[in-house]
């Protein structure tokens, strides 16, 4: 059964009806796809998460419903069964007359749902190693002396000149 979030209910009741009877047949078919899942808003959109990870998302832009598989990757992957949309690297848009079918929507979560198992990164680019980090040029307490030396110059100079610029 699913987990139903009351923040999704009151995002889906403040839009007008049109979006709100779109996104509510994307919300089901969500949950058909993917029962078990938990709701939550991730920024500011409904959203599922699966495995605590956010799984996909949906929400409603001023003329259209979107759809977001939260991973470029999951688009890229279904191109073909999405061609009769307007898509973009990590969301697929939607007029709220016309939803995304349940069929499609449960094809882009259960990819997703495969994606997340497999470990893959939502960008779909393989992780690259980070560089060792270098060590500081000074060490901290040579840093905080200088800065310390610094801030008393300066108030010297105001009390001397009144002014901590130098430059008049």
């Amino acid at each position: 059964m699913p987990v139903r979030s009351p923040q999704v209910d009151a995002y889906l009741s403040r839009l007008p009806a049109a979006a709100r009877r779109a996104l509510g047949k994307i919300r089901a078919a969500v949950h058909a796809a993917a029962p078990g899942c938990e709701e939550c808003l991730f920024y500011g959109m409904p959203a599922v998460r699966f495995r605590g990870e956010p799984l996909v998302g949906w929400r409603a832009a001023a003329k259209h419903g979107a759809f977001h598989p939260l991973s470029g990757s999951t688009v890229a992957a279904c191109a073909e069964a999405l061609e009769a949309f307007d898509t973009s690297k990590g969301t697929v848009r939607f007029p709220f007359d016309a939803p995304l079918p349940a069929r499609l929507v449960k094809l882009l979560v259960v990819a997703r749902i495969e994606e997340v198992t497999r470990g893959t990164p939502a960008s779909g680019k393989t992780p690259q190693r980070t560089a060792a980090k270098r060590p500081l040029q000074k060490p901290a307490s040579a840093a905080l002396a200088t800065a310390r030396s610094t801030v008393a110059r300066r108030a010297r100079r105001v009390r001397e000149t009144g002014s901590g610029t130098g430059n008049e």
